[in-house]
């Protein structure tokens, strides 16, 4: 089973102006990072040059479809 890591940095702000960035390893290579604002979830898959991005509704919506 593959193993998982999420590294991240917070702001020592409130959030809004800077965003919180998550850095997610599996098996100690980098798939990617997830950054969040107070308007959006955005993921960067490596090497990707625009993120997968997606308002809170938006995400809200696909939670609950995916269970």
């Amino acid at each position: 089973m593959a193993s998982h890591n999420v590294k991240f940095t917070l702001p020592e702000r409130e959030l809004g102006k800077v965003d919180a960035r998550f850095s997610i390893y599996e098996d100690g290579k980098k798939l990617g990072e997830i950054t969040i604002s107070r308007g959006a979830i955005e993921y960067y898959p490596m090497n990707a040059q625009k993120p997968v991005k997606m308002s809170w509704t938006q995400f809200d919506r696909a939670m609950k479809e995916y269970k």
